[in-house]
């Protein structure tokens, strides 16, 4: 991906994300969105919609018929292991392949819609604040290298969610 760099006369240059403080930058950027609660509030917003959405009955449909369908095979008696019958049901239900793609169905369904509309402008505006924060504590601080190449980051991770 490439980001235009700001106040270099709009020349386009490739985006550098192995550069030297940008494992650390997004490290911390990811500390702050989830110390301010972002990941949690995601969560709680899918599973709030994830059981009225079609897909998510469908697959709880499949699952219900698939373990029923199991259980029909087995007589029940005082000495069934119920522990090795639930392990080999979650195995066969995992090597069925049914979880997988109505998972994925379910992201498209729930996740997906939100994205763009939801989550983004929320992730945006929280970078935007850290990064401001970050530029100044730098501002504050002596200049040194290290500082320099952050700010670099910053302006970087800031030109990609510009873009």
């Amino acid at each position: 991906p490439e980001a235009e760099k700001g106040g270099s006369g709009g020349e386009l240059e490739p985006l550098n994300p192995a550069g030297p403080a940008a494992p650390s930058l997004v490290s911390m950027i990811v500390n702050h969105l989830k110390s301010q609660g972002l990941f949690d509030q995601f969560r709680r917003d899918c599973l709030a919609d994830v059981d009225t959405k079609p897909a998510y009955q469908n697959l709880r449909q499949r699952v219900d018929n698939f373990v029923s369908n199991h259980l029909a095979t087995h007589t029940w008696s005082p000495h069934l292991n119920k522990n090795q019958l639930r392990n080999s049901i979650r195995q066969q239900v995992l090597k069925s392949g049914m979880l997988e793609s109505g998972i994925d169905r379910i992201i498209s369904q729930v996740v997906d819609p939100k994205i763009n509309h939801t989550f983004r402008p929320q992730v945006e505006k929280a970078v935007h604040e850290f990064l401001a924060t970050l530029n100044h504590k730098e501002e504050a601080g002596p200049s040194t290298a290290l500082s320099e190449e952050k700010t670099d980051a910053s302006i970087t991770v800031q030109d990609t969610y510009l873009s």
